[in-house]
């Protein structure tokens, strides 16, 4: 029996080696490939998606003003907080907002649609070439578009979900659960807490790890096996939310110029606007280069099964 479960353990020389592989591979690979230079293509054509998103966000907050009493309700409330005139020209931009919300709708959904297509066209020919080995092959064009329209699809919708359940699950649980049902119930409250801790954390990693490997299985030809995109998807999961748990920490608690001011309401709130802008091009910048390091892993894992433990770029 003791020997059964000492075949699944490797030993510390299999691990020394394979940690070796690894670590040798990924310095040879990121010295001999264009990784970081892809990685700030990927950024860009991020940075650039959020154009898209910003429009659609504004057409759809026009669409919701459309509604019965609610553009009457936000225009006393802005007549409330602000003095006469910037609140007249606050109320006449919403009023155009509101009037033109669906022409913005529409133009911001084409736009996100083809930014995403571009980005994900992007991303295909990246993790291809961090892929690139001698028995891999293209896409052809049309096919590859194809493919293209499909991961918009399918990788988009696990991005907002781990992103959207980050955000909004821990104040669910706060607001709704903990106070609404919990009450003051003590031990209800840290179990709940002890809950959201630890589904905060899990569900947003199965995601995202659902997120990479898709990437990782799906885009190189022919397909590399399920355990070697498994495995880089894994280490791109634990690295991807490492940066995303600091850029929240920076933006709840470090990134809030209001501690450093002397007085000057505005310079703090400009601050902390410029703060949070270059705190996420820079999540956004390392969030690519995780993405090519777990394809990087992925193509090592996979190359070290085929050639039988040669490097990337040596024949066996």
């Amino acid at each position: 029996m003791a020997r059964g479960i000492d075949a699944f353990i490797p030993s510390r020389t299999a691990l020394a080696e394979s940690v070796q592989y690894y670590l040798r591979g990924l310095y040879r690979e990121l010295s001999t490939k264009n990784v970081f230079l892809w990685a700030q293509a990927i950024a860009f054509k991020v940075l650039v998606t959020t154009v898209p998103i910003v429009i659609l966000a504004t057409g759809i907050v026009g669409r919701i003003l459309q509604g019965n009493d609610a553009f009457t309700t936000v225009e006393r409330f802005i007549r409330g907080l602000l003095p006469p005139t910037q609140s007249n020209e606050l109320v006449s931009f919403l009023g155009q907002v509101e009037s033109a919300s669906g022409t913005i709708v529409g133009v911001g959904g084409i736009g996100l649609f083809l930014s995403a297509m571009s980005l994900f066209i992007t991303l295909r020919i990246a993790v291809s070439n961090a892929f690139e080995q001698n028995w891999h092959e293209e896409r052809p064009l049309l096919r590859g578009y194809l493919f293209d329209v499909r991961m918009v699809l399918q990788v988009g919708l696990l991005f907002l979900l781990t992103v959207g359940i980050s955000v909004f699950l821990p104040s669910f649980f706060n607001n709704v659960i903990v106070q609404d049902l919990g009450g003051n119930i003590r031990w209800l409250k840290w179990l709940w807490n002890q809950s959201l801790y630890l589904t905060g954390l899990l569900l947003p990693f199965l995601i995202t790890t659902a997120m990479f490997f898709q990437l990782y299985y799906l885009v190189p030809q022919p397909s590399p096996r399920k355990r070697s995109a498994l495995s880089g998807a894994l280490i791109a999961s634990v690295l991807w939310e490492i940066t995303k748990q600091a850029f929240t920490y920076y933006a709840t608690y470090v990134g809030q110029f209001d501690q450093y001011s002397t007085g000057t309401e505005g310079l703090s709130a400009l601050g902390n606007t410029f703060g949070l802008l270059v705190a996420f091009v820079f999540w956004v910048y390392f969030s690519s280069v995780v993405l090519m390091i777990g394809a990087v892993i992925s193509s090592l894992h996979e190359h070290k099964h085929v050639t039988a433990g040669h490097l990337a770029g040596e024949e066996p």
